[in-house]
């Protein structure tokens, strides 16, 4: 592949552009995440692990305020709704936003052997972000 078009395929793949400090994105993609990986009400080291290794990654967070945003998803998990609404909100303004989370899903899924309730969930995400 050219590596101007690798680059660019790379680049729709960040949030760079985002303001990441905006703690609405940050927290809708936290609980939309951290309700996929907890659907089969198991969390593993390794989907705790990618969460924190996204936020750190894409946010550019602290391990102090990934575990404060993991901790808030946990307690906003059933708001669910409400913040898959907030990305399809930003989704509107930043369509690579879709992108992002479904690679994060992605990851997040292939990290073990996924339950079906967990892709149920993701199944429900790509629904709502890719509407037929």
């Amino acid at each position: 592949m050219p590596s101007k078009l690798r680059a660019w395929f790379d680049h729709l793949g960040t949030l760079e552009h985002l303001d990441r400090e905006d703690t609405t994105l940050q927290r809708a993609f936290a609980v939309v995440i951290y309700h996929t990986i907890t659907a089969d009400e198991i969390e593993t080291s390794k989907e705790k692990q990618r969460f924190a290794d996204f936020f750190r990654q894409d946010f550019g967070l602290s391990d102090e305020q990934v575990s404060k945003l993991h901790e808030e998803a946990s307690r906003f998990d059933s708001d669910f709704e409400v913040y898959l609404d907030v990305l399809k909100e930003k989704i509107s303004e930043y369509p690579e936003i879709e992108l992002k989370l479904m690679q994060v899903l992605n990851r997040m899924l292939a990290s073990h052997s996924f339950s079906r309730r967990e892709f149920a969930v993701f199944e429900r995400i790509q629904q709502a972000l890719f509407p037929k």
